[in-house]
């Protein structure tokens, strides 16, 4: 074993010693003479810290000391800051590529940077107000409105007819809570339709989207059928509430985030298996930093929509964005040529889709089912 590590034994061995004036209750001493024993493990001081441990030799018990730590500790993150987004904006390669080789205390780690760029991104999508129209603009004419409410009436009829006979069945008990919700959405739509005929004319209750896809969904979806029954009546009630679901999709989409990673592993691996300097390592820090380029540029696309009109270049620029960022980080991250990073960079954008659909319908499926 050698001496380094013979001392991390001793020290880890040794116990802790007394603090200074401790006892008596008198401030620690400012800065410990050369030879002084660690306050926190005890091993003799080199320097300003610790060689073993790494804590400084200058403890103070002050609130001043509370407040010099909290800046120093927010302009060593500033310093990272404003290290890694500009690199990560202009340069993803060479952030990428340092990183992997080794140069890392200068930047962001990336699971630090991927954490905080995606709940930025979520907490920017939650707060986002979602499509609206009109009070009273969605409306439906007097011979639509009473089509509509003559088929669901026949519909709940055929319903209804259909759950007596399931629960006069034993054999068919597991179809009876399906049913029920599907009876009880329907009535609810019916309730709904005679409530507007009464009041002059069917339209929208609220005004929103949301509400017009629920009074939709509530009329078509009694019809259902997968063939588990538990399913479509879990079904059924997720779609009658269609802003719960949304709200559920968005919950589970900051949590499942991680997938996106074991998600997009398998292409980066089929694009660079010949490449035996290639670490798996390196695809995860690639990954890692673009996914947080495409969460600030989602942000800032949600703050331009925020901002009302945007000329439509804007939109194309923004559209172009990720497959552009994506061929200088290929470029630059893996020392590739033009001609390589460019088919990699089309072939992995096409597979980014797949992943995020892939992604995005799993988020539904939980939210529909959960």
């Amino acid at each position: 074993m050698d001496g380094t590590g013979e001392v991390g034994e001793r020290a880890a061995a040794a116990p802790a010693p007394p603090l200074p004036g401790a006892a008596q209750g008198r401030p620690l001493p400012a800065a410990p003479a050369a030879g002084a024993p660690c306050l926190n493990c005890g091993t003799p001081l080199l320097g300003d810290y610790c060689h073993v441990c790494g804590q400084t030799a200058d403890v103070h018990r002050s609130l001043a000391h509370v407040l010099e730590e909290l800046l120093h500790g927010v302009s060593h993150f500033d310093s990272r800051f404003w290290r890694t987004i500009p690199l990560l904006l202009v340069r993803p390669g060479k952030l990428t590529r340092d990183y992997v080789m080794g140069r890392r205390q200068r930047y962001i780690a990336p699971v630090a940077l991927f954490l905080l760029t995606i709940f930025l991104m979520f907490l920017v999508f939650g707060l986002a107000p979602g499509p609206s129209v009109p009070e009273g603009a969605i409306q439906v004419d007097g011979k639509a409105a009473a089509e509509a409410d003559a088929r669901l009436r026949r519909e709940l009829a055929e319903l209804e007819g259909t759950l007596a006979a399931a629960r006069a069945d034993p054999a068919r008990a597991g179809e009876v809570a399906g049913l029920e919700a599907a009876a009880a959405i329907a009535r609810a739509a019916l309730q709904r339709m005679e409530r507007a005929k009464a009041e002059g004319g069917y339209r929208s209750s609220a005004g929103t989207l949301a509400d017009l896809v629920k009074e939709q969904s509530a009329a078509s979806n009694v019809s259902i059928d997968t063939g588990n029954p538990a399913f479509d009546a879990k079904v059924r009630e997720s779609l009658a509430n269609p802003e719960f679901v949304f709200y559920k999709m968005k919950q589970k989409g900051y949590k499942l985030s991680f997938l996106l990673l074991p998600l997009s592993l398998p292409w980066m691996w089929l694009l660079f298996a010949w490449k035996k300097d290639v670490k798996v390592y390196d695809h995860f820090v690639f990954l890692l930093y673009s996914i947080s380029f495409m969460s600030l540029l989602f942000v800032a696309a949600v703050g331009l929509a925020a901002l009302g009109t945007v000329p439509g270049g804007v939109w194309t620029v923004i559209l172009l964005l990720p497959f552009v960022h994506i061929l200088v980080q290929l470029k630059e991250a893996y020392a590739l040529s033009w001609r390589s990073a460019l088919w990699r960079a089309v072939a992995l954008s096409v597979f980014a889709v797949l992943t995020l659909c892939t992604y995005l319908a799993l988020i539904l499926l939980l939210g529909l089912i959960d």
